[in-house]
């Protein structure tokens, strides 16, 4: 996604850009529906970022139900915790490059929200996450994902950083 005037400089007196590329599912149905557009677009697995607690409760059994019925493969990693670590991020892309994940979803609130993205970009863009602070480090695409809220709250699940 991008944000103001990233790739589309200030048009002078006409104000800014601002530019989210994405797609939104909203309502009953939602995630039913994103799982099937992810399989139309060819996407084989999926890494599914979470928190041990989303699990616990059996909350994520809502998504890899759906995952299961559109015989998508995941893989679960439920290690992130709040405001995630370097250590959580580089134990997700190692778990997504074993297990052969081809798209990640992350499912809760905005810290599985953040360490997916960091894992989607890093897998594609290699290092540490320490090399992208800052903005417009990554020069490749992340991985495609998906975000699956389950509170409202930071619209973690909306931007890029």
């Amino acid at each position: 996604s991008h944000g103001v005037n990233y790739h589309h400089p200030t048009t002078g007196t006409e104000g800014s850009t601002f530019f989210m590329p994405g797609k939104s599912l909203l309502g009953e149905g939602a995630l039913v529906g994103a799982v099937k557009q992810m399989k139309a677009l060819g996407q084989k697995k999926a890494l599914v970022v979470t928190d041990a607690v989303l699990v616990k409760v059996g909350a994520v059994k809502a998504l890899t139900d759906v995952l299961d019925g559109a015989e998508l493969a995941y893989t679960i990693y439920d290690g992130c915790a709040p405001n995630p670590t370097v250590e959580q991020v580089d134990a997700g892309v190692k778990l997504l490059k074993e297990s052969g994940c081809d798209f990640v979803i992350s499912f809760g609130g905005g810290s599985p929200h953040d360490c997916a993205k960091a894992i989607s970009m890093l897998t594609t863009n290699g290092g540490s996450i320490k090399d992208y602070e800052g903005v417009d480090k990554s020069t490749k695409p992340m991985l495609p994902l998906v975000a699956v809220n389950t509170t409202a709250g930071t619209a973690a699940e909306m931007t890029r950083f």
